[in-house]
């Protein structure tokens, strides 16, 4: 996140996707080799020069969310828009503990990453591996995500979503989206068909009396 990596990349960037700017652009990954300051200075510049309308951060702390509010306040800069997350059933700690409280604070928004913890919530990976799937090509998803302790939570969501009319996908979205730090999920849709299903999300209500429910599944 150093200026001349930035300013090298929004570059490229325009030019390969064929566009003059950016809606927004996102600093994912906090870059300790640089000082805060001098990536806020940098993307406040391509907010001047119109190749980008807003910046964002992914994957960031609290703390670093701080930092960077703490620089823009000092030298009048554009701040960060929004913060990319991962969150899920899975995976709530850092995110309800942390970033969103920070974001909340700051006034910023959140959109998150693997809602659906890479198709484990789906229940996909209930009887196994399947070959062409993603846990099959990655070990670092496979090892931090497909292990019996969380395989029996999902089962346990399973059970507990079958008389809701809805699937554990559409479920497991609406849950996320419905954080009220949560402005949009990411989706990973491979076909129309999960396009389709993974939209209709959009139409599902948790009942009230589900939540303390899937607390007790998925402690944050």
């Amino acid at each position: 996140l150093s200026r001349k990596h930035i300013m090298e990349s929004i570059d490229k960037t325009l030019k390969r996707v064929g566009t003059d700017y950016l809606d927004i652009y996102f600093c994912h990954r906090f870059d300790p080799a640089t000082p805060v300051e001098e990536t806020a200075r940098a993307m406040d510049d391509l907010v001047r020069k119109g190749k980008i309308l807003y910046w964002g951060t992914s994957e960031w702390t609290g703390a670093q969310l701080r930092q960077a509010a703490a620089a823009c306040d000092r030298r009048n800069l554009y701040f960060p828009q929004v913060e990319q997350p991962q969150y899920n059933l899975l995976s709530r700690a850092k995110f309800e503990a942390d970033v969103a409280p920070v974001c909340n604070d700051l006034g910023m928004g959140t959109v998150v990453w693997s809602p659906l913890a890479s198709g484990v919530l789906t229940g996909k990976y209930d009887r196994g591996i399947p070959g062409d799937s993603r846990l099959a090509r990655m070990d670092w998803l496979r090892d931090g995500l497909y292990t019996e302790e969380k395989l029996a939570r999902v089962r346990a969501f399973g059970e507990r979503v079958t008389n809701l009319g809805v699937s554990r996908t559409q479920l497991a979205l609406a849950w996320a989206a419905s954080h009220p730090t949560v402005s949009s999920v990411i989706l990973g849709a491979t076909s129309l068909e999960q396009l389709a299903e993974n939209l209709s999300a959009l139409t599902v209500r948790l009942p009230d009396d589900l939540r303390p429910e899937l607390d007790k599944i998925f402690p944050a």
